[in-house]
């Protein structure tokens, strides 16, 4: 005899989104691997909820929160300024780190916010290795 399926309960998320969930973890711990990443995440915009993350300190909560707040304060003063309503890219270099803030390809209303090491990583090459990071969502869905 075989046991009898799992059945979902309210708890447990439908398969779908655990797809895209893998994704995205994915994403973050190749995200991670980048010489001198500290942490990364991807989080809802509007909730600022976190959905993956990879590395070290801060961690998931932490960058979700303050980098919701650091988008919506960027997109308030581009919107004051008449300069659009999209989702900003941002690089931001404090004293010993850099911060990368961007929307998540094919995953409206996703962001990622990224703690470079400044001792360590090059700001333009780590934007452009984030930017060929963006295939992973070319790629077809793995046979369900």
């Amino acid at each position: 005899m075989r046991p009898m399926p799992a059945v979902p309960t309210s708890r447990q998320r439908p398969a779908a989104p655990a797809a895209a969930e893998t994704l995205l973890d994915r994403y973050v711990h190749q995200l991670a691997e980048l010489t001198g990443m500290v942490s990364c995440c991807v989080f809802e915009l509007s909730s600022g909820r976190p959905l993956a993350h990879a590395g070290a300190s801060p961690g998931a909560d932490d960058l979700a929160g303050h980098g919701t707040e650091l988008l919506a304060s960027i997109a308030g003063t581009c919107r004051a300024m008449g300069l659009g309503h999209a989702i900003p890219d941002a690089a931001i270099t404090l004293g010993a780190h850099h911060l990368l803030l961007r929307a998540v390809p094919k995953h409206p209303g996703l962001a990622l916010h990224a703690v470079l090491d400044k001792t360590h990583a090059n700001l333009t090459l780590a934007r452009l290795q984030v930017q060929r990071m963006d295939a992973i969502f070319d790629e077809p869905a793995p046979p369900a």
